[in-house]
């Protein structure tokens, strides 16, 4: 096996609505759902990770869920991790440059960390030096609609990237600045 700083992970994504995704290892082991939760009156929406899954990943640290508190109309609302404060999700989206096709965040952990768009079909998260995670769109007609490879550090903070990927694919299909 790799060593743990070049180890990869692999969680296919079923599903193309970033309001109702599943994440699955390779082995078909269900890692993550995004569910819609509730309207009240706003939508709410829950990425959870799953206790089975995560027994297999000893390393893996941060909360176990996050939730979308969406504004009126689906506007941009709020993020939160488990039970802890509600954060604006305009935070997990800057951009340093008004054209720039990257989206900033800072991990609870601090360092800043970019989700820049590559193209209409794949998206890295770096770090201040190396790639941590790849979202590639499945163009092969597989039973999967995307893939995200992984790497050791990405999988520590796994709740955290697939927050913020989400959120991506949400500002991207309701077009936010």
């Amino acid at each position: 096996m790799a060593a743990a700083s070049t180890a990869r992970y692999v969680l296919l994504q079923y599903g193309d609505d970033p309001f109702c995704l599943n994440f699955e290892d390779q082995g078909g082991n269900l890692a993550f759902v995004v569910e819609k939760v509730a309207k009240d009156p706003n939508l709410i929406v829950k990425l959870n990770r799953r206790d089975d899954w995560v027994q297999r990943y000893p390393d893996i640290l941060g909360p176990r869920n996050s939730y979308f508190y969406f504004g009126p109309s689906l506007s941009p609302g709020q993020v939160a991790y488990g039970n802890s404060e509600r954060i604006p999700m305009a935070y997990y989206l800057r951009r340093k440059k008004e054209a720039s096709p990257s989206r900033y965040f800072n991990a609870q952990s601090g360092p800043e960390l970019k989700w820049k768009a590559v193209s209409a079909t794949r998206m890295e998260l770096w770090d201040s030096r190396s790639i941590l995670a790849i979202w590639e769109k499945n163009l092969s007609g597989s039973e999967h609609d995307a893939q995200v490879t992984l790497s050791h550090t990405a999988m520590t903070l796994i709740t955290e990237v697939l927050t913020t990927l989400c959120l991506n694919f949400v500002a991207l299909r309701l077009g936010w600045p």
